[in-house]
């Protein structure tokens, strides 16, 4: 597939990893959770399920090594308040987020977020760094039916921005986030992290980056 740039009349953002370097946050959040079930985990097994909805991550571990009277609703909300404490005090914008930011606004194209993220996790990403009126819709696919990588989450932002789908742009950086954006139907660039860049699952992308940085120059 070959990015279409002509095509393009809005741009949406995926937030954790892509918008805000929140991952570290998550993954201390997930360790210290899952310490108190008896389960150590290490970076790389919180690598494993980056971009995965929370009770899909929680499964996942208890199938591996299940502890006594799993509460899946209680630790997911554990997990919730640690990282978003953990986002609010510690996490940074990921380079060339603002940059790309205006560059959209400079060619008047609507600019959305789809997250996999709660809405107050949202909102609070955007207050801490000043973004809320730069986007026209926000939105979490926690209000969907389904969470990414189904495409819902997508298809309503592009929705509420007026814009088809077709002619949106998505960025996303994890392989559930990918999968999910091709399947709305918009072009689809993956920004993925420096230790999965080479990986497989982001080969489906319209294209593939190390950085917002280079967005920009794509279009010229």
């Amino acid at each position: 597939m070959k990015l279409e740039t002509s095509k393009i009349k809005a741009i949406i953002f995926d937030m954790d990893g892509l918008l805000v370097n929140s991952e570290p946050c998550w993954h201390v959040a997930e360790k210290l959770l899952f310490k108190k079930v008896g389960i150590a985990l290490t970076t790389a097994m919180c690598i494993e399920t980056t971009g995965k909805p929370v009770f899909d991550v929680l499964q996942k571990w208890y199938d591996r090594k299940p502890w006594p009277n799993p509460d899946f609703k209680q630790m997911a909300a554990e997990l919730f308040e640690c990282a978003s404490e953990e986002i609010k005090n510690k996490a940074p914008l990921m380079p060339g987020v603002l940059e790309a930011i205006t560059f959209a606004q400079s060619k008047n194209y609507k600019i959305g977020l789809a997250s996999a993220s709660p809405m107050a996790m949202i909102e609070m990403v955007l207050k801490k760094f000043d973004l809320v009126s730069s986007f026209d819709f926000y939105h979490s696919a926690e209000l969907e039916e389904f969470n990414k990588p189904h495409p819902a989450v997508y298809l309503t932002v592009a929705k509420k921005l007026k814009i088809p789908i077709e002619n949106c742009l998505i960025l996303e950086d994890s392989g559930n986030g990918v999968k999910g954006a091709i399947a709305s139907g918009a072009q689809v660039i993956a920004i993925p992290s420096h230790e999965e860049f080479k990986e497989a699952k982001f080969d489906q992308a319209h294209l593939k980056i190390s950085s917002l940085t280079f967005l920009p120059e794509l279009f010229i």
